[in-house]
């Protein structure tokens, strides 16, 4: 599966890879600091029955990976996609995900995508992609909310909500 500059490679036995790379997403996802171990668990939940964890591969460096999943049906939810901190910015993430519709055309109508209400620069690239159809809403309450900022307002079906982001420091 080859498309311009990058490749996705499914995951065979690249451990140590694919380990760093998670640990990655979890640092720069949440800030984070995954154990060893964690990293493991994730990889071995991530590549069971009804998942398909895919590398990015760019010339002989893995620079990211993306973790679809079922959710009963066929798998078609993106449920994680990362590319490593320095090769943000140069479309491999958009590349990555157009690769991964055209695999997961060939078994289901639509394909799914969550993104964090506070990652707008994820929402603008699956926007800007077409991914324009609201399908679910996830709410929140939270039990400390001076440990939150609002950084925006959004009303939907009439309603107002808060996209918050945790306080730093």
């Amino acid at each position: 599966m080859k498309n311009c500059d990058i490749q996705l490679v499914q995951y065979l036995d690249q451990k140590k890879e694919a380990c760093c790379l998670i640990s990655g997403f979890w640092h720069d996802h949440n800030g984070y600091d995954q154990s060893q171990q964690e990293a493991e668990n994730n990889l071995q939940q991530w590549t069971q029955e009804g998942h398909l964890f895919l590398l990015v591969l760019l010339g002989d460096t893995y620079i990211g990976f993306v973790h679809l999943g079922s959710r009963g049906g066929n798998i078609d939810w993106l449920e994680d996609l990362y590319i490593a901190g320095e090769y943000r910015r140069h479309g491999y993430g958009r590349q990555v995900v157009c690769m991964v519709e055209q695999i997961v055309k060939t078994w289901s109508d639509s394909m799914y995508i969550e993104a964090a209400a506070r990652n707008t620069d994820a929402i603008r690239l699956y926007h800007s992609l077409g991914f324009d159809v609201l399908n679910t809403i996830t709410m929140r309450k939270d039990f400390n909310p001076d440990a939150f900022a609002c950084i925006s307002k959004e009303t939907v079906h009439q309603m107002d909500f808060e996209v918050r982001k945790v306080i730093d420091g």
